[in-house]
This record gives C-alpha cells, sequence and structure tokens, in this order.
C-alpha cells in the first residue's frame, strides 16, 4: 500500500485503523465513509505519513476476531517498531470485545513501543500516567455503554420473540424473505416441491424419500426436523416453559400432518442406534495430518484418569505401530469436535452472505470457457485423425509415416482428454444452502449421524497440526474468495513425568 507523504511538515509514521462498530453492522456503511475520508485528511494536514488498516468489512464482535486481518497486521507492525501513533475515529475501535482485556493489553503494547493514541479531537500518550488514567476512563465507559446496550437489545429480541415476530436470519424453505412486509411470505413454486416431501415422508423413511426424489438425504433430514415443521406451522417453542408461541408470518402446513411425520419418522428409527464412527470427524476423509498427510484416526487411551474416565483422541495415523509423524500429537476429541462445530455454525450463520461469495467466485471462473475451447481442440485432432485414415485408404500417405503421425495425434488427444477430465472435476455444485441453514442449537439438537452429514457437506479438508489446524470449506467463507480458516489448538497439558510411553489403540 502506498505511503502517504507532506511536503513540508515533519514525518510521523502513523496508521490509520478502520473498522465496523458492532451496533451497526447490518446498517448502511455511513460512518465507514466518515472514517475513509475525514481520517486520511486529518493525518494529511497534520504532516503525518500514514498507512490504512482497513477492516470494515467486519465488526469485533466476539467470536469473529479471524476476520480481523488487518488489525493483526497493525500488531504486528507496532511489535516492529514501525508505528508511532495510531488514528482512530474513536478508541473504542481498537478493542475486540465488551471487557477491558483486549482495550488494556493494547494500551499496555502501546506504550511497551512508544506508541502515541489519537482520535480527530485529541492525542494521548499510554506511556504517561496522566494519559493512562484517561485512556482506562475512557475504555470503561465504553465498556458500560456496550454492555448496557447489549442488554436492551437482549430485553427487545426477547420481547420480539415472544410476540412471534420474524427476527432475522436466513428463511427456510417454501419461505422468502420480503423486504416491504419485513417478514417471511410462502414461495408456491417451493411450497409445491415441499409438499411432495411431506408426502413421502409420511409414508417411508427420509433415507427412501431422497433416493425418490434424487435429493441429498440431509435434505430430506433437515425438512421434516422438529424446528422446521414448527415453522412452517408459524409457531416457536419458548425455550423457559415450552410452550408454542404464535409467529407473524402464514402457516403452509396444519398440525395434524406435521404430527403423521413426526410419527412415522418415530417409527422409523425405532430401536436404532445411529453412533457407528469412533468420531465426529472419523471416517469422512477429510481429516489429515498436516505434516505427512496421512489421515487422522479415533484413538482411546489405555489407561484410565485418576476419576475412571477414559478420554478419545485424535491423531496421526502414521504413529499406528510407531512414531512415524514426529511433529504430529495426539488432541483430545472433544477440543477439536467443539471447536469445529463452532466454526462451523459461526460460518454458517452468515448464509446470505456464503450465498453472495459463491457466485462471485462462479463468475469469476473461466473454467467454463476453458473446457469449451478444449473441446474444440479435441474436437479438430479428432478431424484430422479421421483424414489420416482416409489418406491411408487412398494411398495418399505411407503407412510408416501415417502411424508416426498418428501416435501423436493420438497422444495430443489422450493428453486434451486428461485436461477436459481435470477441468470437468473443477466445476464446482452449488452448496445445499437449505440443508446448510442452522444455528449451533439446531446443531446441537442434531443426532450423531446427522452431525457427520453436515460437516461433510460444507467441509473439503481439516488438516491438523501441533498447535492448530486449517478448515477448508466447499465454498468462500469472504469476499476474496478464501476458503480457509486457522483454528488454534491449546497446549499439551502438562503433567508429571511419567516413565514409559502411554500405550493407544485404534478406536475405529
Amino acid at each position: 500500500m502506498a505511503i502517504h507523504k507532506h511536503p513540508t511538515k515533519p514525518e510521523i509514521a502513523a496508521a490509520i485503523y478502520i473498522r465496523k462498530s458492532r451496533e451497526d453492522k447490518s446498517k448502511p456503511a455511513h460512518r465507514l465513509t466518515v472514517q475513509r475520508e475525514q481520517l486520511p485528511a486529518y493525518a494529511r494536514a497534520q504532516g503525518w505519513s500514514f498507512e490504512v488498516y482497513d477492516d470494515g468489512h467486519a465488526s469485533a464482535a466476539r467470536g469473529k476476531t479471524e476476520d480481523l486481518r488487518e488489525r493483526a497486521r497493525l500488531e504486528r507492525d507496532i511489535r516492529a517498531g514501525k508505528i508511532g501513533i495510531i488514528l482512530v475515529i474513536e478508541l473504542s475501535r481498537l478493542s475486540r470485545d465488551d471487557s477491558l482485556q483486549d482495550y488494556v493489553a493494547w494500551l499496555h503494547l502501546c506504550a511497551e513501543h512508544g506508541v502515541r493514541l489519537a482520535t480527530l479531537t485529541r492525542t494521548l500518550n499510554p506511556a504517561q500516567p496522566s494519559d493512562w488514567m484517561l485512556l482506562l476512563m475512557e475504555g470503561g465507559f465504553s465498556s458500560v455503554e456496550m454492555k448496557v446496550l447489549k442488554s436492551r437489545m437482549e430485553e427487545g429480541r426477547a420481547e420480539a420473540f415472544r410476540s412471534g415476530r420474524y427476527l432475522g436470519g436466513q428463511v427456510p424453505p417454501p419461505y422468502v424473505y420480503d423486504p416491504a412486509l419485513k417478514r417471511p411470505v410462502i414461495d408456491p413454486a417451493a411450497l409445491e416441491r415441499l409438499r411432495q416431501v411431506w408426502t413421502l415422508a409420511e409414508q417411508m423413511s427420509a433415507r427412501a424419500a431422497a433416493v425418490q426424489l434424487g435429493l441429498p438425504h440431509i435434505a430430506i433430514r433437515r425438512a421434516i426436523a422438529d424446528d422446521r415443521l414448527l415453522y412452517c406451522q408459524a409457531l416457536r417453542l419458548d425455550p423457559e416453559t415450552g410452550e408454542q408461541i404464535p409467529c407473524e408470518w402464514e402457516p403452509c402446513l396444519d398440525a395434524e400432518r406435521a404430527e403423521r411425520i413426526r410419527a412415522n419418522r418415530r417409527n422409523g428409527i425405532s430401536g436404532y442406534s445411529r453412533r457407528h464412527a469412533a468420531g465426529l470427524l472419523s471416517n469422512l476423509g477429510i481429516f489429515t495430518c498436516g505434516y505427512c498427510g496421512r489421515s487422522v484416526r479415533a484413538w482411546k487411551n489405555g489407561r484410565p484418569r485418576k476419576d475412571g474416565s477414559r478420554l478419545d483422541y485424535y491423531g496421526c495415523k502414521a504413529n499406528e505401530t510407531r512414531r512415524l509423524c514426529e511433529k504430529s500429537r495426539m488432541v483430545p476429541q472433544q477440543i477439536i469436535d467443539e471447536r469445529v462445530a463452532t466454526n462451523l455454525c459461526n460460518t454458517l450463520a452468515a448464509g446470505d452472505d456464503l450465498k453472495r461469495y459463491w457466485f462471485a467466485a462462479q463468475d469469476n471462473d473461466d473454467t467454463t470457457a476453458r473446457i469449451a475451447e478444449l473441446e474444440r481442440q479435441t474436437a479438430t485432432l479428432q478431424e484430422k485423425k479421421q483424414r489420416l485414415v482416409a489418406a491411408i485408404t487412398e494411398g495418399v500417405i505411407g503407412f510408416a509415416d501415417a502411424k508416426a503421425k498418428r501416435a501423436e495425434l493420438d497422444a495430443s488427444i489422450e493428453d486434451l482428454r486428461r485436461q477436459l477430465a481435470t477441468a470437468r472435476a473443477s466445476i464446482q455444485t452449488e452448496p445445499d444452502w437449505d440443508s446448510l441453514a442452522l444455528t449451533r442449537e439446531g446443531f446441537d439438537a442434531m443426532e450423531f449421524d446427522e452431525q457427520r452429514e453436515i460437516i461433510a457437506l460444507a467441509i473439503t479438508g481439516i488438516r491438523l497440526y501441533a498447535g492448530y489446524m486449517i478448515i477448508d470449506y466447499a465454498f468462500p467463507r469472504a469476499e476474496t474468495g478464501d476458503t480457509s480458516t486457522r483454528i488454534h489448538l491449546p497446549p499439551p497439558a502438562r503433567g508429571p513425568a511419567v516413565k514409559r510411553t502411554p500405550r493407544y489403540k485404534t478406536n475405529e
């Protein structure tokens, strides 16, 4: 990024940090425009050389810290001694949560590296005791203000929930969101398709209905899940009392039919245990060691803990008989399962954005044009081959010369076919957004096999390292087209030294 300089005044290495406010995350980006215009203008007026760190695409809400890439870059530049002053629209923009812990950590970082903090009205030096006190007071006021605001928002949302009002989020079929009415309305075409699902779900299992309709099994199971059946009846459950709350949108399913679907679903799974795999991520073909590329397996510790329980682990398959993958380590299953589920549900919560990112990626993809060109080249070579055969038959060309030419054409055609196969395999089918529309509560309420199907539907690969793992999704997670995210893991637990290496046995 270019460094802007003032021609006459002394230079100061300044960083302009821009971020969306948490309370304005769903509103027009007016404040972002103000930041992007006024902050650089102020820096130029002060004669500062500056660089812009723009996290305007994301708020600093808890659980979204991986989106604040520019904030992380700013921290690295501070530690490298590149920054003398940070200019923000409000000092609270540097903090990523409602507690003072992160805010105070930034004050310590700036004080340690001699970095001042500035807004459009004042500049404070955290290394000075008086300014430190003012910064702490301002941070405290901001934290209290945000807590009060969140409390009021939660009260308002709870009241809207009890009143049956639409609370936002992705609308499941057969509904679509009507911006004019500001609530879900029925899509007749989607309702007709869903009625076919309901009819079959009253008579047969979800798997049989999926085969008959040519749909993924998880799509049918999601369509007849309890939360979907309630939604289609325009109902929701009060989590405290369990009572049904009538909602403001029009119902499209009656209670009798919903009960018949539930009854048939219960009969279909009676006495059947769904837990087959040793772990949530086992045998899906997506979990591999980041060091050697082998699959990651589920293991059980051969020795019980003091309380008598045994911990299940994930670990590299290379270590099944002896230590072949030195960098890998055993990680408790519950830690990895929890972090994968949390990241997955946080990602799927932005369903509308994910759709937009996916279609944007398809617009920028030239695979279709490349396939058409490869097919044209293949057809041209096939025509040349036919003409060569005709020339041999008519005696125009000698057999020895024709044999070498035909071998050359066959090799070229085979190479084009390999390129075509690779290109066609790279074409992505549109994800089943309906099946992927779920919250963490909905994921936790699913049965074990359903959770595994959702994971296999959304995630194409997980690479496990000693201190972190990389999750690759089947769709972009950001406007940049990035499909991967990095999840940190806790360090190994430190216990008393043991004289022998614990033995593990496979759990699959």
